[in-house]
């Protein structure tokens, strides 16, 4: 959807789901997450901006406009740490992230856009596709290839997505 014509339906829900994505990621991995009760997505003044990952630095990124035209996609290249991602993994230049002021802690922080997808992961290449996407290699699914499994994936630009949790369908 162009900018002239608005927001659609998808795309607000998506950037108003970010922030509770990220925790519930970060909860899934094993992480403690915890959200400040006196912030709301709706606060007025704060920021949910979709943004690529241009690149990746010690504990954050300089992130950029992304290639999908969204109305409240970040408009200037801006260096911001990252938040919500599980032990072990961090955003590739390409990768999608909502910059955010509504993260603990955190003036401003990178949190994972992602989605769920439901199906038997099997091997692809060097990767595996999971309800028909394809998906980067993952210790976390290496031993769950006999069984159906709800995987976490962060949004991309890029070919293959990064698998951020796996749990049983």
């Amino acid at each position: 959807m162009t900018q002239e014509k608005g927001l659609s339906r998808r795309q607000i829900l998506r950037v108003g789901a970010v922030v509770g994505s990220a925790v519930t990621v970060v909860a899934v991995s094993g992480e403690a997450a915890s959200a400040d009760a006196g912030t709301s997505a709706t606060q007025a003044g704060s920021r949910g901006e979709l943004a690529r990952v241009s690149t990746v630095e010690a504990g954050g990124a300089v992130v950029g406009t992304p290639k999908v035209a969204n109305r409240t996609a970040i408009r200037a290249a801006e260096r911001v740490p990252f938040a919500g991602f599980p032990d072990g993994i961090a955003p590739r230049p390409g990768d999608l992230v909502t910059v955010t002021d509504l993260w603990p802690g955190l003036a401003v922080a990178a949190v994972p856009v992602v989605h769920w997808v439901t199906g038997v992961p099997k091997r692809d290449g060097s990767g595996y596709a999971v309800a028909g996407q394809r998906v980067a290699a993952s210790p976390l699914l290496d031993k769950r290839t006999a069984r159906r499994v709800r995987v976490c994936l962060l949004d991309t630009e890029l070919a293959d997505a990064q698998v951020l949790a796996v749990v049983p369908a």
